[in-house]
């Protein structure tokens, strides 16, 4: 479950000022009663029977919010998440201005794979306010991300997360700076494949990762270091030596680009697109003969 100091603000504020305001006679007397009720029992375990008691207070007095939260805890401690969702979006209609209400929503509809629901609740409670925790931030990305989301909405809920918070695992820095990469924003995609590979520096991926980064700069000699460690640290990298060999062909370093790119083919033989760059560079040299048999395996 997700746990976020903004909800526990919220929980405050509710305490104190959302009580039942319309009226002030017998029911909410009895609306309270039975909401007191409901926590002894909740407290005892006895959660059917706090269930009765919280809705018998709503009943009582339907703009009371306190019990529909409390309601809502005991779904979702028996994992009735499709109650809990009814009991929060009710609470939402009475306090539309809780965020708090919106980061619980949020995580009951993701708990049934409503992802769309779980991004529209998160959006709002941001949309609220925009000063909430790193935790936050990243669950909504994470989100976004699961949904191939095309928007810059992700990226800047992870760049809002790093902003916050300094020292996130390595595959947080790895999903920001690959959604950089997407966006073509390649000198920051470099610091954040660097900060993961200070966590996790034995993963090849990561090295060749940031070794293309530095290729997209312009940075050929940085981009090579980059492949040559991640090759240190995977002799059979057959992506890295192809990377390799297009460097060495656009050097017009061929002898060495056919090395790199038939090593390739020693360790994915069915490496089709490299088979064209090698039938490029024979037909440069005038090896007809081994362009050919390229030509045939491409």
């Amino acid at each position: 479950m997700f746990n976020d100091t903004s909800m526990q603000q919220e929980d405050s504020k509710v305490t104190n000022d959302r009580l039942p305001k319309k009226g002030s006679g017998n029911l909410l007397t009895r609306a309270k009663a039975n909401f007191k009720k409901g926590n002894e029992l909740q407290e005892q375990g006895l959660l059917t029977e706090s269930i009765l008691s919280y809705q018998k207070s709503i009943k009582l007095r339907p703009d009371y919010v306190q019990p529909l939260l409390k309601l809502a805890e005991v779904y979702k401690t028996q994992k009735n998440w499709l109650e809990a969702t009814k009991c929060y979006r009710r609470a939402i209609g009475l306090n539309p201005d809780r965020l708090g209400f919106y980061l619980r929503l949020a995580e009951v509809l993701k708990q049934q794979n409503k992802i769309y629901g779980a991004i529209a609740a998160y959006a709002e409670a941001i949309e609220l306010n925009p000063d909430l925790s790193a935790g936050v931030y990243k669950i909504y990305a994470d989100l976004l991300v699961q949904k191939n989301d095309t928007t810059n909405d992700a990226l800047l809920a992870y760049q809002k997360a790093a902003e916050i918070k300094h020292d996130w695992h390595a595959d947080f820095y790895i999903k920001l700076a690959r959604l950089l990469m997407d966006k073509k924003k390649f000198d920051e995609a470099i610091i954040y494949f660097q900060k993961a590979i200070g966590l996790k520096s034995d993963n090849p991926a990561l090295d060749f990762s940031l070794g293309n980064a530095h290729h997209q700069q312009g940075e050929i000699g940085k981009a090579v270091r980059n492949y040559q460690k991640a090759i240190a640290l995977k002799s059979d990298y057959d992506r890295v030596y192809k990377q390799l060999g297009d460097i060495l062909k656009q050097r017009n370093q061929l002898d060495e680009a056919i090395k790199c790119y038939q090593k390739t083919l020693s360790i994915k033989p069915d490496f089709k697109i490299v088979y064209r760059s090698l039938r490029d560079i024979f037909m440069a040299q005038g090896k007809e003969i081994e362009a050919k048999q390229c030509y045939q395996r491409a």
